[in-house]
């Protein structure tokens, strides 16, 4: 069965295509099949008194008025409707990079390592990769999707240890046969063995530095391409919590003007209240808990005009809907909870610890 995440790697190609080249691609799509030249068989004659009289020929005056031409303030209008539904779908595949595109049973996680200062100081911080629940003897591929990039692997041939962590084997003997591509497996690049970019015998080790907020995302996909797990950490994050309620806010791109905004510990399967507040600029948001009680949503906190700016996103309260079963079934009551988180976004809003 091929697992729920390979679809969304595939659509992250898309995500990254420019908008007018998504149009021409989207205008090439073949369309119905157009009529084929009239017929030159000669037809019986149909006799002189019923015969329609001849058309008239179509003048200038005849000719449908030409279609509204969008003015420049219309176009940018459009661009800015694509753009927002572009990041409205790339926040969904991050939402969802994680158990809930996982296959069942799989999993991984990133175990920090280290943490040490680089040349330019920020923080370099290292991981090992586990996973769980993968056949023995998988070989597995790492990916990595990196902020405002495209996901893409890093190398192939990864196996887990005992323990579960992963690490590159010893290369097969020189005239061994390559194991041959499953019929039917997606076509998800490999990447370079992983003889070839680290010593064998050896724990993968990934590397990252991030900003406040930034999320550090892999995945291990096995070798019949058919089955693999995904996880997402946040080194350094933007949270708050106020008694079992915590929002945090994780960068959807890295000068932050699309975020998602992740809920734990709320009431399960209701539907709550956000206020995203910038400047003057206040919106309420309505989020839908799941039964364990989080929720994922997008905000694209810009300000027209204006290119940075900071927003604060706080928990408003359970949104209530008036309904005959209230006597039978009282609402929920609004948690005592009221978690805030703020955030800086816009030029220069992106820098690492």
């Amino acid at each position: 069965m091929v697992p729920r995440f390979l679809p969304a790697l595939c659509s992250l190609a898309v995500l990254v295509c420019p908008v007018s080249l998504c149009l021409s691609a989207a205008a090439q799509t073949p369309g119905a099949q157009q009529a084929g030249p009239p017929s030159q068989q000669s037809q019986p004659a149909a006799p002189a008194q019923s015969q329609p009289s001849p058309t008239p020929p179509l003048q200038l005056q005849n000719l449908p008025p030409d279609s509204h031409t969008l003015t420049p303030a219309e176009q940018e209008q459009e661009r800015q409707q694509q753009a927002i539904q572009m990041a409205l779908r790339l926040a969904s595949i991050q939402a969802q990079w994680g158990p809930p595109m996982s296959t069942p049973g799989l999993s991984v996680a990133l175990v920090e390592a280290s943490r040490t200062k680089n040349a330019e100081g920020a923080t370099d911080i290292a991981y090992h990769v586990t996973g769980a629940g993968f056949t023995p003897g998988d070989h597995l591929t790492l990916i990595r999707w990196p902020l405002n990039a495209e996901s893409h692997a890093l190398m192939s041939g990864l196996i887990l240890d005992p323990n579960g962590v992963a690490m590159c084997p010893p290369p097969p003997p020189a005239n061994a046969p390559s194991a041959p591509t499953p019929e039917g497996a997606p076509a998800t690049p490999k990447g370079p063995a992983c003889n070839t970019v680290m010593q064998p015998n050896q724990p993968v080790e990934i590397h990252a530095t991030a900003a406040p907020g930034e999320p550090v995302r892999v995945a291990l996909l096995d070798d019949d391409r058919h089955r693999g797990a995904a996880v997402t950490t946040v080194p350094f994050p933007i949270a708050n919590q106020s008694e079992s309620c915590r929002l945090q806010i994780i960068l959807g791109v890295k000068d932050a003007t699309m975020v998602l905004v992740e809920g734990t510990g709320f009431p399960p399967s209701t539907s709550l209240k956000l206020e995203s507040i910038s400047g003057a600029q206040s919106r309420t948001l309505h989020p839908r808990t799941t039964a364990e009680g989080r929720f994922v949503l997008a905000d694209l906190p810009g300000i027209k005009d204006q290119a940075t700016g900071d927003t604060t996103v706080r928990f408003a309260g359970v949104t209530h809907y008036p309904s005959l079963e209230d006597s039978k079934n009282p609402p929920v009551p609004d948690p005592t909870c009221t978690p805030a988180v703020t955030f800086h976004w816009g030029t220069g809003a992106y820098k690492p610890e």
